[in-house]
């Protein structure tokens, strides 16, 4: 399964769609875009390890999940620049606590999630549009990180280093 912003936005409003307090619907609305991730994530790297004797180990590549934690801040912003602004930052914050999940028999340093979400305004007429917009503006922040993790598969050390996000 890949992330979609369609896939991310109905979490998010499957979530938030009761929610009449303010607070409750920041909560849930950072928990659909979680719940997202994590079922849909894939974190892909190339992995580069040798034995002591020098001979490379046949697994290259390592399909990872994304562990989610973390809460989002509420903004307080009265306008659409400042509130888009402040949840990009709250976003950003929230994700940097998010860690990569390394396949069962590799033991590599933790690679936390380093996202660059910048979000903006879009010219969506509805709700479910508005923050479809939004999750195509996360998901691309997101797919710019590129933590590294170095360690141990068996009698390999090596390094694995981040190629995508899907």
């Amino acid at each position: 399964m890949a992330m979609t912003p369609k896939g991310m936005a109905q979490s998010i409003i499957s979530e938030t769609d009761q929610c009449t307090d303010p607070a409750e619907a920041n909560n849930k609305f950072y928990k659909g875009i979680c719940n997202h991730v994590e079922e849909a994530a894939q974190a892909i790297y190339a992995w580069a390890g040798v034995n002591p004797s020098g001979t490379p180990d046949p697994q290259v590549v390592l399909d990872c999940k994304i562990k989610t934690s973390g809460s989002l801040s509420p903004s307080g912003a009265t306008d659409c620049t400042s509130a888009l602004a402040a949840l990009s930052a709250a976003l950003n914050a929230a994700a940097s606590t998010w860690i990569v999940e390394f396949p069962a028999g590799f033991s590599l340093s933790p690679a936390f999630v380093i996202p660059t979400i910048s979000l903006s305004p879009s010219m969506a007429t509805d709700r479910d549009s508005a923050i479809e917009a939004i999750c195509a503006q996360i998901i691309a922040g997101l797919k710019l990180c590129t933590p590294t993790a170095a360690g141990a598969h068996a009698a390999y050390t090596g390094t694995a280093t981040f190629t995508q996000l899907i």
